[in-house]
């Protein structure tokens, strides 16, 4: 296969996010979609839908039988996560506190409404274990972005850091979830139970696409982040993690151990910032503006970063 045949069908799948993202900006730009909406919309995925859409992935795909390492996922998404802390805290080493913002950003990203979809698209016929692995990925995500993503991007902690502000609802949800399989207590759940939670959340992704997009269009573009934030926030996100990922993942052949599943590590070290900082922002107060602007350039950029990272690993 060639450079179309690799970056078409990841290219396809990115400009079709970003295009509900841009149809929900218009919308609010035309005032269709108001502030109000979006914040009710917000507390509702906070609150609601987050957690119910977490929650029926992990108790219907996780099977720790069938996929006796699946540890090492959650782990890989520490590692990548932290990976980008660090660098980006290099970065921002003698003003951390005002711009824990950006080291957020940099660091964590859009593991499961930008991958699902570039999924769906480019491993059509393996899409049911692309989608398996991405749920046991986001194992490790999703603790660590209601937990200290929240508290990065967040500034609704003016007396300092509390422990009680890492309880957030999708959090709860993902670790008593996955205590729940591990127990073995899924298999007492019954389906009429499953299915009601698994409908609404479904309605997780779309909505958060809505709520990305009217608060990107919410932005006033004359009020950019500075020039050398933004090119410390991209270059960390959507350049280095990924060559380092690509190296190491070159270097010690995983894909010989699992294609499918390098695949998917390339892909999530390279996709742009969690749709939910911004959310956690609508929710929980901060800077919506200079976080929306940064979102809406590495969001723009990634349209061709994405999809050129995944071909060069797949041309080495």
């Amino acid at each position: 296969m060639g450079f179309s045949e690799y970056f078409y069908p990841v290219f396809k799948a990115v400009s079709v996010i970003l295009s509900v993202a841009l149809i929900s900006g218009i919308l609010f730009r035309k005032k269709i979609i108001t502030n109000s909406h979006i914040e009710g919309l917000s507390h509702i995925l906070v609150i609601i839908l987050l957690p119910c859409l977490t929650f029926s992935k992990i108790i219907q795909y996780f099977n720790p039988q069938e996929s006796p390492h699946w540890w090492m996922l959650p782990l890989i998404a520490f590692a990548m996560i932290g990976t980008g802390m660090l660098l980006s805290g290099l970065l921002y080493i003698n003003k951390i506190k005002q711009n824990k913002k950006y080291i957020a950003l940099a660091s964590l990203m859009n593991a499961n409404y930008m991958v699902l979809p570039i999924g769906q698209l480019a491993f059509a016929s393996q899409f049911d274990q692309f989608a398996t692995l991405t749920f046991l990925f986001v194992l490790g995500v999703n603790p660590a972005l209601w937990s200290i993503g929240k508290y990065l991007v967040t500034e609704s902690n003016a007396s300092g850091f509390n422990w009680k502000q890492l309880i957030t609802p999708p959090f709860a949800s993902s670790i008593i979830s996955v205590v729940i399989v591990l127990s073995g207590l899924h298999t007492y759940i019954p389906s009429g139970i499953i299915e009601p939670i698994d409908f609404i959340g479904q309605a997780a992704v779309p909505s958060a696409t809505l709520v990305l997009g009217a608060t990107l269009g919410s932005i006033s573009f004359r009020k950019i982040p500075p020039l050398t934030d933004v090119f410390k926030v991209t270059s960390v996100k959507l350049m280095i993690l990924p060559l380092l990922t690509i190296g190491l993942l070159h270097t010690f052949q995983f894909q010989n151990l699992s294609p499918l599943l390098a695949d998917l590590i390339v892909i999530q070290s390279s996709v742009a910032p969690a749709t939910q900082l911004i959310i956690q922002v609508k929710k929980y107060g901060g800077d919506s503006q200079n976080v929306g602007y940064m979102m809406l350039i590495n969001y723009i950029i990634c349209l061709f970063t994405i999809p050129a990272w995944y071909t060069l690993w797949k041309l080495l």
